[in-house]
């Protein structure tokens, strides 16, 4: 029976297809091993359009060989919440993919990198310059759009953040990005502030900063989001206005993550960030 292909089990299918491709079978030979009539089963699970059932899981493990307690805990979890409100059934219109796709991965992943170095990363905005850059960009057909998409930004951001199992969020920042008047000196002074706050409260939290003097470095290919998994399988995210890039190759993943590491070599260390924040905040009082 055909199903909603909700964010949950699109991840399970994409791991269902890595486990295939892991044993080297084709679709075909992935149904007559699962016992299924027909190969297109297959695809559907794996493009997120049929479920799968608990009492099928350990079926599945046993022919995948998913050995790994771990791992076979994340599927039955994704498995488990893959019939509850996701968000954009929450938020109509507004939750819509990819945003949808990227609020799931804030619920199940168990590691989060942040290269945003243009605007402060949604996750650690302050409330007015959140609206600030909300509001400049993108043109807005009216204000009850703009109060919607804030809404779902803040119920998602405090649901992050409040993550029964804290979810390990390491962010990297430029000087430049913080100095900019986003929303006026005091709004941007805010922002800073709100950072030192963040990671002096939230032990999973950390922040790097690359200040003015330091020059080219390690990211100036652009922003991306790197994402660990229980499951093992990391994926990568560059984000547009409308749409989203998810790249789940392995060679490419482990590329942005030397990308990652580089640059939290360009940073100050997290000791010498809040550091420059503070002086920050300071210029800007």
């Amino acid at each position: 029976m055909a199903v909603e292909p909700t964010p949950r089990r699109r991840r399970l299918g994409m791991e269902v297809r890595l486990a295939r491709l892991h044993r080297g079978w084709s679709v075909e030979e992935a149904a007559t091993e699962l016992g299924y009539s027909s190969a297109s089963t297959i695809s559907k699970i794996e493009n997120g359009t049929q479920g799968i059932k608990l009492q099928q899981l350990p079926h599945f493990f046993a022919v995948l060989e998913i050995t790994n307690p771990v791992v076979q805990e994340a599927w039955r979890e994704m498995v488990r919440n893959a019939r509850d409100r996701t968000w954009h059934q929450q938020y109509p219109g507004v939750a819509d993919d990819p945003l949808g796709d990227y609020l799931a991965n804030l619920e199940i992943a168990d590691g989060l990198f942040i290269w945003s170095p243009v605007a402060v990363h949604g996750l650690l905005q302050d409330d007015d310059y959140e609206l600030a850059v909300i509001i400049a960009g993108r043109a807005w057909k009216s204000d009850a759009d703009i109060q919607r998409f804030i809404t779902v930004r803040r119920n998602s951001r405090r649901a992050a953040l409040s993550r029964k199992t804290p979810l390990p969020i390491w962010a990297v920042l430029t000087e430049a990005q913080l100095r900019q008047e986003v929303g006026g000196r005091a709004t941007v002074r805010a922002q800073v502030l709100h950072l030192i706050e963040l990671a002096g409260t939230h032990r999973n939290i950390v922040i790097q900063v690359i200040p003015l003097s330091h020059g080219a470095h390690a990211g100036c290919d652009g922003p991306f989001m790197a994402w660990t998994f229980p499951t093992g399988h990391d994926s990568v995210t560059i984000e547009g206005m409308k749409t989203a890039l998810h790249l789940n190759d392995p060679a490419t993943v482990a590329d942005y993550r030397t990308t990652s590491d580089h640059l939290k070599t360009d940073a100050l260390p997290p000791k010498e960030s809040l550091e420059l924040l503070a002086q920050i905040a300071k210029d800007l009082s």
